[in-house]
């Protein structure tokens, strides 16, 4: 069984931003690659096997069925909830993980 995967609000808006700094980077080659690379994370997460680890930053929140998947650059925020995979955030491995899910857990 395929599962669904969606973007929160706040993973669409990391997209858009994650896409305008590599097209300011590198052009629209550099881009669409990024797409590409993302595009192949989202179809693991979409695959029946669960893939990525636990994340404490979100069980300390309370979330407990919070995962990411490491692709480096990229990390993937997520949770599973049946058939669907809801995305929280798509960020630079390097971000600070605490001042994203603070900022999440306000928008929210």
């Amino acid at each position: 069984m395929r599962r669904t995967v969606l973007l929160t609000d706040g993973a669409a808006r990391d997209l858009d931003e994650l896409y305008a700094a590599a097209y300011d980077a590198g052009g629209a080659d550099r881009a669409d690659l990024l797409l590409d690379r993302i595009q192949v994370a989202l179809q693991r997460l979409a695959g029946d096997a669960p893939v990525g680890e636990p994340l404490e930053a979100l069980r300390r929140l309370g979330f407990h069925e919070g995962r990411q998947l490491r692709d480096d650059p990229l990390r993937y925020l997520y949770r599973v909830q049946g058939g669907e995979v809801h995305l929280i955030a798509l960020c630079d491995r390097s971000r600070s993980l605490q001042s994203l899910l603070q900022r999440r857990m306000l928008d929210s």
